[in-house]
């Protein structure tokens, strides 16, 4: 099974915030959940059954079923790009809001390994996986590659700085695979509904925030910024 890779485009750094959503299933031809392209979601809770019961669709290609998808804890979200659909057999609850300027990839994994080049200097952050996934982490150095094996976890943060290659193998086969979604940190990301993505580690938050009455404040932007701290800034409004 050749592997599924889909991405949602970084469009601008400031746009709508984003409202959220609740899909209640099952899916019907009327009732779906669909990832336009462009576009990704990032579910915040999931409630129901959903052993055998799920089925991703990236990029058009033939659907694959999800053998269980992890109660979230602790903070944790999944993300999907588009194109993509979520396809439920049986009643769940997923609440989510929508991205149109995320750069996000969703990639689907197999049985075969693939793997998923990290440029130098660059971090790959991982959304959480809604099942183990064996992975391994190679980077080059002098003396020749370096290897570490392990498992991503639901639940656990994950995250990688190149030059380096993140490999995954999901140990079942067609029709069952499983996925993860990621992105590149980069300088700036946008910060819809309060909710935040985190820059790259060592680098400093510039924050913009609203008030209708000069006293009860809420941010509407975050950028994190790895520039020179001594760099001017400012706000501008445009329509």
């Amino acid at each position: 099974m050749k592997p599924l890779y889909v991405i949602a485009l970084f469009i601008a750094l400031a746009g709508p915030l984003a409202k959220g959503e609740t899909f209640i299933g099952a899916t019907t031809s009327t009732n779906r959940l669909l990832v336009p392209t462009n576009s990704a979601i990032i579910i915040t809770a999931t409630f129901g059954d959903f052993t055998n019961s799920t089925q991703v669709q990236l990029g058009g290609e033939t659907p694959f079923l999800q053998s269980y998808f992890a109660p979230l804890e602790n903070g944790t979200v999944y993300a999907l790009a588009g194109p993509a659909e979520l396809n439920f057999s049986n009643a769940v609850l997923f609440t989510f809001y929508r991205l149109t300027n995320a750069a996000i990839y969703s990639q689907g994994v197999a049985n075969d390994p693939i793997g998923i080049p990290i440029a130098s200097n660059k971090t790959m952050r991982v959304f959480g996986v809604p099942g183990p996934l064996s992975a391994s982490f190679t980077r080059p150095n002098s003396a020749g590659d370096s290897t570490l094996n392990f498992t991503l976890e639901p639940n656990r943060p994950a995250e990688f700085t190149g030059p380096g290659a993140l490999y995954l193998n999901s140990g079942v086969f067609y029709p069952y695979a499983k996925f993860i979604s990621y992105f590149i940190a980069e300088d700036g990301f946008t910060l819809p509904d309060q909710r935040a993505i985190a820059g790259p580690s060592g680098s400093f938050a510039i924050s913009v925030e609203k008030s209708v009455d000069l006293i009860s404040w809420s941010p509407v932007l975050l950028q994190n910024s790895s520039d020179p701290v001594k760099a001017y800034y400012r706000l501008r409004i445009q329509y």
